[in-house]
């Protein structure tokens, strides 16, 4: 039986497509597992490099190439790649990141028969920017306050925890297949449909956390999207803000309040942002506000408490920071 099926996205990847698919052909396992490659019409050489490993391991590897790029139509690709899987489990990995443990796979297939109730089962990672793999610096916890709910064991998630956890590793997360496949159209109109795959599959049981970094995740890469949202324009990052919070009202709406809690506090998280990239210094005087500074202890609770409350004391200091660094 197909235990496995890898589902890689890539498209521009041709300094990274050849480690990722190294790292999954490292994979030591006692099941079988595939390959599946979308390759999105890219314009570099990276649909060369993937043909050269598909020609070597033609019973492992199978790759869709796309003649025009799919993603920018709006395509849910994750789902167009996994229609085709033949694993009882699906394991996700772009283009950009690899994995560094050869156990990796067999490790979260373990856990995941041993409890048929897990939906999804995610892991650490290393971080790696300009070439270089920081091992004092991992993906969880990604931001300040995320610190209330990351563990340095395992442990178990809801769906609403993990949406207040926030960014987890895409490239650590196995689920059963079948669920992103036959999942609603809506997953994907979010500026970031990982994350809402992340939230709908737990939302199907829960999930478990390895806390072991058996992956890298690559920070900074040119046209990813966390190089997209650091550029600072700011008309998109409100129609960003905006996104997410209609698919946190829509989430919500389709698990029937069960998270409402959780899903309240990450929306007034986007609230925030949303009022100070609009400026509406007003609007950020609610009390409904002192809530979002609750996730906040100690010294990290500093900036957010001026962004919050002193926001004109805020954005000058912003300002000068920029013209000191200009």
């Amino acid at each position: 039986m197909m235990m496995v099926s890898i589902n890689c996205i890539t498209y521009n990847h041709e300094a990274y497509i050849g480690k990722t698919i190294e790292s999954f052909l490292a994979q030591r396992t006692n099941f079988d597992f595939e390959i599946l490659i979308h390759e999105d019409a890219s314009t570099d050489r990276t649909a060369d490099i993937v043909r050269s490993y598909e020609a070597k391991h033609p019973d492992k590897i199978r790759v869709i190439y796309q003649t025009e790029n799919q993603y920018s139509k709006g395509v849910f690709i994750n789902r167009l790649n996994e229609e085709r899987a033949r694993g009882k489990y699906v394991a996700l990995c772009d283009g950009d990141d690899y994995w560094t443990d050869p156990h990796k796979l067999q490790k979260q297939v373990d856990y995941m028969e041993a409890h048929p109730d897990c939906t999804l089962c995610f892991h650490d990672a290393y971080v790696e920017m300009d070439g270089h793999v920081h091992a004092d610096w991992r993906v969880i916890p990604w931001l300040p306050e995320n610190k209330l709910l990351a563990s340095t064991k395992a442990r178990t998630y809801t769906a609403g925890e993990l949406q207040l956890l926030g960014f987890i590793p895409t490239m650590s997360m196995l689920y059963p297949n079948g669920l992103i496949a036959n999942a609603p159209d809506w997953l994907k109109d979010t500026p970031a449909s990982d994350g809402s795959m992340k939230l709908y599959v737990a939302s199907k049981g829960y999930a478990y956390y390895m806390p072991e970094a058996m992956s890298v995740y690559r920070y900074g890469v040119a046209g990813s999207a966390t190089t997209i949202w650091n550029e600072g324009n700011r008309e998109r990052d409100i129609k960003r803000h905006e996104a997410f919070i209609r698919f946190l009202d829509t989430f919500d709406t389709y698990t029937e309040g069960k998270f409402h809690e959780e899903l309240e506090l990450s929306r007034i998280s986007f609230e925030v942002g949303l009022h100070r990239l609009r400026r509406d210094h007003a609007a950020l005087k609610s009390p409904r506000y002192d809530r979002y500074l609750d996730r906040f202890v100690g010294k990290d609770r500093i900036r957010p408490y001026l962004m919050v409350k002193q926001p004109l004391v805020t954005e000058w200091l912003i300002r000068l920071r920029e013209r000191q660094f200009a």
